[in-house]
């Protein structure tokens, strides 16, 4: 005979398959509506209610203190503050330098004299991540390689599937002669699910769908494992596997709002990287959210008490970096982006000041394109790798 634990068990499972076929009635992420059911008898009417208008709702958190920040420590010794400050960020990121993992070319394609490839990584027995790694004919940059990253979207487009606010600029990196992987992102495209081969699980961020939780962002937030970290990550491992298998010496970081966060971070954490190109994204990371409708992917917990975007930035000195914007990505409700807005010129500033300490303020480039939104601009791009 069943205990009287086993029992309740079945009890709550027959439950849970009852609630389940309610649920599957309604489309996913909807909700009760008030308006569909009749006000309760006696209930209060409508001007009763409390309205927005009748409340102060001009919230904002206090500024972070920034207490590593350069410009709060300028009389530091820049080399004191780049160690206290990149081991900071490693601790906010829960960084772990990535061991070596095996690729397998999946297949391969020809086009215009470039060869592609379809790569995939085993990065654990839980997971694998792809890449598109473009080869081109004429290799007219021996030993360089480009980290052509996406942002928000799919990968596909920079490789030439398609055209959009990326303007295929993998393939194009390609057409000039650089040998160019375009590594898939964590969240997005084919990985939109990671836990899509887990019955009953969900770890999404970017489907094509209506409704998005950012699960797999949260999820990270609760288990102190970023999004952006584990990226960053990732793109150590594809550098390290073009190192080892492809000869690469030096490489470049290119990419376009999330991509563009990205190019800045990861070189933080190497040593090739030569030549920096952020599209679409710099100034405080305060206004991502509160002014540009931003998604989670960029969030660091807790950064601003520490530092900002200038800072992280500052750790590539003396590198050059290109900062680049269309000069129509301004913040609205139609552009939710990491737009251009009011604190970028005071970003551009105090990275120029650490970029200074190592006689390289020079090396710190604003770029903005006549008539473009939040877009690469693939001539400019071309023009600053070479």
């Amino acid at each position: 005979m069943a205990d009287k634990n086993t029992l309740n068990r079945r009890k709550f499972v027959e439950l849970g398959a009852v609630a389940a076929a309610g649920a599957a009635i309604a489309p996913r992420g909807t909700a009760p509506n008030a308006n569909d059911s009749a006000q309760a008898p006696g209930f209060p009417g409508p001007d009763f209610l409390i309205k927005p208008s009748e409340l102060t709702l001009k919230f904002s958190y206090p500024a972070g203190a920034r207490r590593l920040s350069f410009v709060n420590n300028s009389r530091m010794d820049s080399e004191i503050w780049r160690e206290r400050c990149k081991f900071k960020l490693i601790q906010l990121l829960n960084f772990e330098q990535p061991k070596s993992c095996p690729v397998r070319e999946l297949r391969r394609t020809e086009r215009e004299g470039i060869v592609f490839k379809a790569l995939i990584m085993q990065v654990s027995d839980t997971l694998s991540i792809p890449a598109y790694l473009l080869v081109p004919a004429r290799d007219s940059h021996p030993g360089v390689a480009v980290m052509a990253i996406q942002g928000h979207g799919e990968v596909e487009p920079l490789i030439g599937v398609r055209d959009e606010a990326h303007h295929q600029f993998a393939l194009n990196l390609a057409r000039a002669g650089y040998l160019t992987l375009a590594p898939a992102l964590r969240g997005f495209g084919v990985l939109s699910d990671l836990a899509r081969g887990r019955d009953g699980y969900r770890l999404d961020y970017w489907p094509q769908q209506k409704y998005r939780q950012f699960t797999l962002a949260t999820d990270s937030f609760l288990k102190a494992k970023p999004l952006i970290g584990t990226t960053v990550e990732d793109l150590l491992r594809w550098e390290e596997w073009l190192a080892r298998e492809m000869g690469i010496k030096t490489l470049h970081s290119a990419g376009l709002s999330y991509g563009g966060d990205l190019a800045l971070l990861y070189p933080v954490f190497s040593a090739r990287v030569s030549r920096i190109f952020a599209s679409g994204t710099f100034g405080s990371f305060a206004p991502i959210f509160e002014r540009c409708y931003n998604a989670p992917a960029h969030c660091i917990p807790g950064v601003l008490e520490w530092m900002d975007r200038s800072d992280i930035a500052g750790l590539n000195a003396p590198r050059p970096i290109a900062l680049h914007y269309g000069e129509l990505d301004a913040p609205s409700p139609t552009n939710a982006s990491a737009a251009y807005n009011e604190t970028v010129p005071a970003g551009v500033a105090e990275l120029q000041a650490i970029y200074a300490q190592a006689n390289a303020e020079a090396k710190v480039r604003l770029l903005v394109t006549k008539g473009k939104g939040h877009e690469m601009d693939i001539a400019t791009m071309l023009e600053f790798l070479a």
